[in-house]
């Protein structure tokens, strides 16, 4: 009995900051909910649920880059629903998170200091964390893959671990290989959120890799390569099914053109912002790829020789595989930079631990090089302070809910008043000629065609496509954007067929005539 009480003491010392972590998260959240319907990516993620709900085909009757499961997630009515998914993958991801770094760390001044950071990067604004992006579904996939990863022998083997000894040994004459096979499935699972995931079931390839490093034999080789495939397989049948799903729908060549190679089209078609020749080369996709080979490599050195310790190499590993994956396509957008604060949060409480001083220039060296990233890609963070604030205003009845939206975005007012007009139609579509797609998300309506901004119909090439789309559906409403470029044939068409409804700041409203 004693025993008992003295284990669930050990429990409660460990797990207590886990709760405080939590309610922090929480709170932190609250504005979240109160949000307008503002943020294109968002808006583009529940236009496509909406659609799916309504029986479309991912892909095939509606467009856009990333794998689909972002887009599943997305089935819901509304768009507090899809940031409740958000908030309890982000209680998933801080609970793996914590106990991932109470393995490394220990000592829970540090396992809480560290999941801290961790938290507020994934949680503020700053890094858009307030937004359901594809990176922060990722993580959280990622960070129970690794938990898992780190409770089988081939990270007790590689960490002579006694704390994890003992767990391990049980592990391995039982559920061992259910292990490997829940973190392949999650891997893969990441990778249908989105395709950069998969430099994330790269640090267990690392893991594999070190183990072979450490001590070659052919024991060795055929245990660690066991492993690995244990992990393997399920990565690849979990892509296998989606491949399944789709050809079953009769969408496998729209699933392979814009949901899995789209995004070689996609990491390419960006310019950088600087002309130097030696930076450009290493911006490119070999360039990184050669880069972070070579750094894995030293890392790999420095273990196998003791300069470094395991938990060192990992974290370091994991922090510049995440670097590539956030810099794929070289774009500097905040959310794309989610997948680096794991690492970089366990890397930042590290170097103010005791460590060796190798461990500390090498720690201090990758965190300028990220610093140099992002002063050479322009990167900018969002506004924290002012976001709570202004929800605090508007809590307190200091400001109405008009002016709160509008402080969002420029097109909060009009998108809301025209959403009035365009709700009461029972109309199931909407035609929008530009970049507005919260709009379909606000007035739940669907678009008249694939896609549901103009850039994809450029990218596409689709423009007569989409005008044909239109006269087809001919929906009841049509908005046309000021910002954008003639869609050509269209405002022809509007004039013959629409009438104009109404004129706001930022579009034109288009009503057909009546018969």
């Amino acid at each position: 009995m004693f025993t008992k009480i003295k284990h669930l003491d050990r429990l409660l010392d460990q797990e207590w900051p886990l709760l405080i972590l939590l309610l922090i998260l929480v709170i932190l959240r609250v504005p979240n909910f109160f949000e307008p319907y503002w943020y294109g990516d968002e808006g583009i993620y529940l236009t496509i649920g909406h659609a799916l709900r309504h029986g479309a085909v991912m892909y095939l009757n509606i467009i856009d880059h990333k794998t689909p499961l972002i887009y599943f997630l997305a089935m819901v009515t509304e768009q507090n629903s899809f940031r409740l998914i958000n908030l309890i993958f982000s209680l998933f991801s801080t609970v793996a998170f914590y106990h991932l770094a109470l393995i490394l760390f220990k000592k829970i001044k540090l396992v809480f200091a560290s999941s801290l950071v961790f938290l507020l990067l994934t949680t503020l604004p700053a890094l858009e964390g307030n937004i359901p992006n594809a990176e922060l579904i990722v993580i959280s996939f990622s960070l129970w893959s690794l938990l898992l990863l780190f409770h089988t022998r081939l990270f007790k083997d590689l960490a002579d671990n006694p704390i994890l000894a003992a767990l391990s040994k049980f592990l391995d004459n039982t559920h061992d290989l259910i292990l490997y096979i829940l973190a392949g499935i999650l891997f893969g699972l990441a990778i249908l959120t989105k395709v950069p995931a998969i430099f994330e079931l790269g640090i267990a390839l690392f893991l594999g890799w070190l183990l072979l490093w450490k001590s070659f034999n052919k024991n060795n080789f055929f245990l660690t390569s066991w492993r690995i495939l244990a992990i393997l397989l399920p990565v690849i049948l979990v892509v296998a099914a989606s491949i399944i799903y789709f050809w079953g729908r009769g969408a496998l060549q729209a699933y392979l053109d814009y949901g899995l190679l789209y995004n070689f089209k996609y990491v390419q078609n960006w310019g950088l912002p600087f002309t130097n020749k030696f930076l450009l080369l290493a911006f490119t996709l070999p360039g990184k790829f050669a880069l972070s080979t070579v750094l894995i490599l030293l890392l790999s050195a420095l273990y196998k020789f003791k300069k470094i310790t395991l938990n060192f190499a990992f974290i370091l590993a994991w922090f510049f595989l995440s670097l590539f994956a956030s810099l794929l396509s070289n774009r500097n957008y905040p959310h794309y930079f989610i997948q680096l604060v794991p690492s970089s949060s366990l890397l930042i409480i590290y170097l103010i631990s005791k460590i060796k001083k190798l461990e500390l220039a090498l720690g201090l060296f990758s965190l300028l090089l990220l610093t140099g990233i992002f002063v050479l890609l322009k990167f900018g963070f969002y506004p924290t302070f002012s976001y709570y604030q202004r929800f605090a205003d508007y809590a307190l009845g200091k400001i109405d809910q008009t002016t709160y939206y509008q402080q969002f975005d420029f097109l909060m007012t009009d998108n809301y008043q025209v959403a009035k007009i365009i709700s009461q139609s029972d109309d199931d579509y909407l035609f929008i000629w530009g970049t507005n797609p919260v709009l379909y998300a606000l007035t739940q309506k669907m678009p008249i065609g694939r896609f549901t901004v103009s850039f994809h119909i450029k990218d596409f090439a689709a423009q007569t496509e989409t005008l044909n789309d239109f006269k087809n559906k001919q929906p009841q409403f049509a908005v046309v954007m000021d910002n954008e470029e003639d869609l050509p044939g269209l405002n022809e068409y509007l004039y013959q067929n629409y009438i104009v409804n109404a004129n706001f700041e930022h579009f034109s409203l288009w009503m057909k005539m009546v018969d």
